[in-house]
């Protein structure tokens, strides 16, 4: 009994320590916003363009904060999937989070995620410890950070499928080591090795099917919202940013859109 509080007590002390890195993460996001949006803005604009600024801004909020809203309501829209793993529900919460990624860049979409996270603990608290919170801040951080650096280097509908990939595969591969190192071990499930390479297949089965699943509505839903949202879509390059929009807040790939391959 003293050796599992010890233990225990050594994994709480850990999961605050990550969680307070993705915390400064988050906050480091959202400062460097804020810089970019104050620098993207010259004294001409400021006295010539100061009503347009403010419109694009608060344009620009608006869209993030409605796709933010997208992945809370996601989030409450789950069910389980596998039998063998009745405590893994399956939604589609990470959609939103790749969108504002593919819109604006990485940092947006990390933010997405982060918001997701946070309302959610707000409105309905956690039944996991804050360990399952932890995990889905890790893996939707990652997810949306490595698919939007992928697509702001190679922005057409390969480097959209690329991005997805990979992203994708490592989220998987973050989860799995969340489900063994804490999810797994909270709920007392590591007692037999063989028992728990068991179900790390099986929620590695679960991960592959979200991801597919997810990365799937991503592609197929981004172009039609994009176009409902105003943004350029076939032209083969990313569109013009002008300062205005600069001084949004968006990040440099705001207008990264899934070019039609020419």
């Amino acid at each position: 009994m003293t050796n599992l509080l010890s233990i225990s007590q050594i994994a709480i002390s850990w999961l605050v320590a990550v969680l307070a890195i993705v915390i400064a993460l988050q906050l480091g996001a959202i400062v460097v916003l804020a810089v970019r949006r104050r620098k993207g803005v010259s004294a001409r604009q400021q006295t010539a363009g100061a009503k347009a600024v403010t419109f694009k801004s608060v344009t620009y909020l608006t869209k993030v904060a409605l796709l933010s809203a997208m992945a809370v309501v996601l989030l409450y829209v789950e069910f389980p999937l596998l039998p063998a793993t009745p405590w893994l529900k399956l939604n589609v919460s990470d959609v939103p989070c790749l969108l504002a990624t593919f819109m604006f860049g990485p940092i947006t979409g990390t933010v997405v995620n982060g918001v997701k996270v946070g309302v959610c603990l707000l409105l309905r608290g956690t039944s996991t410890g804050f360990v399952g919170d932890l995990s889905n801040l890790i893996s939707g951080t990652v997810y949306a950070v490595v698919a939007g650096l992928i697509y702001m280097i190679w922005r057409n509908k390969k480097g959209a499928v690329v991005a997805l990939t990979v992203s994708s595969a490592l989220f998987c591969g973050v989860m799995w080591l969340c489900n063994q190192y804490m999810l797994l071990p909270f709920f007392g499930m590591d007692g037999d090795p063989a028992e728990m390479t068991v179900l790390l297949w099986w929620t590695l089965l679960f991960n592959v099917i979200k991801t597919l699943l997810t990365a799937l509505l991503t592609f197929v839903i981004y172009k039609p919202l994009s176009r409902a949202l105003h943004w350029e879509f076939g032209t083969g390059k990313p569109s013009k940013q002008t300062p205005v929009q600069a001084a949004a807040g968006a990040d440099s790939s705001q207008t990264s859109e899934l070019p039609q391959e020419k």
